[in-house]
């Protein structure tokens, strides 16, 4: 039996990312998978004890960098890999790790694992640092196929070690007819209340516009963050009197019970996204989501304009307005999209099938040749190596109880080096936006895209 160990930040234990390791953490033994998840621990932000309650029952340990520094985090997930003995270590959104996998390996070539790498977002940081380690890297994981195929192209990883698989979507508990939107139309936002890749800001504007143009419509929030504080006072004018509804964050369950089955539109503002579930979630209830055209939307084919959603370019809330009136307006038009929207999320979109993606794609890569390349630094930084000077630092800072208190998250536990030139973002935006325009310049000389057409 193959042993996986999962490392994972847990400082936002209510992640779409941190639900699809949960998933991984409950069913891959049912695939023939030993599965450990080690959990970064830090003073402030990195709690394993939230995630336990948020996901109780799963086979936790901790990864302890409550000393603070960077040696002390590399130390930990490498004594941790010596403690479990995985046979495939997956990384989600741990940087320290591949300095880790190479001291270990040093250390224990005999016993070296696997080491995967799982790229859950379009960010620059993250494909900088795979393609100065690719050739520590045995296989790499994203969501969506713009990661993916940027991976292999820009991170130089071989394309039959990089796989894209979504965040499975189960059927729903509740289904009911949709003809049209209801009187009022129910509204729903559902996910993480920021700024920077969501652009939750962005339902001000939305709200006062569609104000604008009526008042028979509810909108109801679900979802918790740091910008809650500053949505409900700029919104509080419609808070007042219940046009719209904050009900802070709810589990999966309490959204395929409750909101929905309720709701009539699903709105999303974000600027990029890997294979978000949310709105995928919504579409097999028959919601229609009116959705921005976030990079990676095209490439992946489930959000298509006019067959089962409407798409607006990022930012533009007037035009996502229009769409939502005319769903108001066009009672057949939201009767079509709501039913293909229903049967969209089939094959490896769905729960099952992501799970099948998961265990195959780690046996394909215990399959191949083991990675024997070593860990690279960013060009403006000492080697991080676990020097005996650093080793004994750690040790000596721990002894006097005196460890590195971080002001936030991403420095207490990063996710990744926050290295990038200019060149490489460039080449990395351009990638991106050169590669949507021909999935996008595609889709205009046929009627559908192949990967829905297979869905109806």
């Amino acid at each position: 039996m193959p042993r996986l160990l999962i490392i994972s930040r847990c400082s936002n234990p209510r992640g779409g990312a941190d639900r699809i390791i949960a998933d991984l953490c409950r069913k891959l033994p049912a695939y023939g998978w030993e599965v450990t998840l080690g959990l970064t621990k830090g003073l402030r932000f990195n709690r394993p004890e939230l995630y336990r309650d948020e996901y109780p029952g799963l086979p936790v340990i901790e990864i302890d960098g409550t000393a603070g520094s960077q040696a002390a985090r590399i130390q930990a997930i490498e004594s941790a890999i010596a403690t479990q003995r995985p046979d495939v270590v997956l990384t989600m959104r741990v940087y320290d790790a591949y300095a880790a996998i190479d001291s270990f390996r040093r250390r224990f070539p005999e016993h070296a694992p696997r080491f995967v790498v799982g790229v859950r977002a379009f960010e620059a940081p993250y494909f900088a640092d795979l393609r100065r380690n690719v050739s520590l890297v045995d296989g790499c994981v994203t969501s969506g196929k713009l990661i993916a195929t940027t991976c292999h192209s820009f991170g130089g990883i071989a394309e039959d070690r990089v796989f894209s698989i979504a965040g499975g979507v189960r059927s729903p508990t509740i289904i009911r007819d949709r003809l049209g939107v209801q009187t009022p139309m129910k509204l729903l936002y559902a996910g993480r209340l920021e700024q920077a890749q969501k652009r939750v800001h962005d339902l001000i504007p939305f709200v006062e516009q569609l104000s604008a143009k009526t008042n028979a419509f509810v909108l109801t929030i679900v979802g918790d963050g740091p910008e809650e504080s500053s949505l409900k006072d700029h919104l509080k004018q419609w808070t007042a009197t219940q046009q719209v509804r904050f009900c802070g964050w709810q589990d999966q369950q309490a959204l395929y019970d409750k909101f929905y089955p309720e709701a009539d539109i699903f709105l999303h503002f974000a600027a990029w996204e890997g294979v978000t579930i949310a709105p995928r979630e919504a579409m097999v209830h028959g919601v229609v989501p009116v959705i921005s055209q976030f990079t990676g939307q095209a490439a992946e084919g489930q959000f298509v304009n006019g067959l089962n959603s409407l798409v607006f370019p990022v930012a533009d809330t007037n035009q996502a307005v229009r769409h939502v009136i005319r769903l108001q307006n066009d009672s057949a038009l939201y009767s079509e999209l709501s039913r293909n929207a229903r049967h969209s999320q089939v094959g490896e979109y769905t729960a099952s099938g992501a799970i099948e993606k998961w265990d195959a794609s780690l046996r394909t890569i215990l399959a191949h040749p083991k990675a024997l390349g070593r860990f690279q630094a960013p060009p403006d930084r000492e080697p991080r190596r676990l020097s005996p000077l650093a080793k004994i630092k750690s040790s000596v800072r721990a002894l006097l109880r005196k460890p590195i208190v971080h002001g936030d998250p991403g420095s207490e536990w990063p996710t990744s080096s926050g290295y990038v030139t200019s060149e490489e973002l460039n080449k990395i935006s351009g990638y991106a936006k050169s590669s949507e325009e021909n999935v996008m310049q595609l889709n205009r000389t046929v009627s559908v895209p192949v990967s829905i057409k297979t869905a109806y």
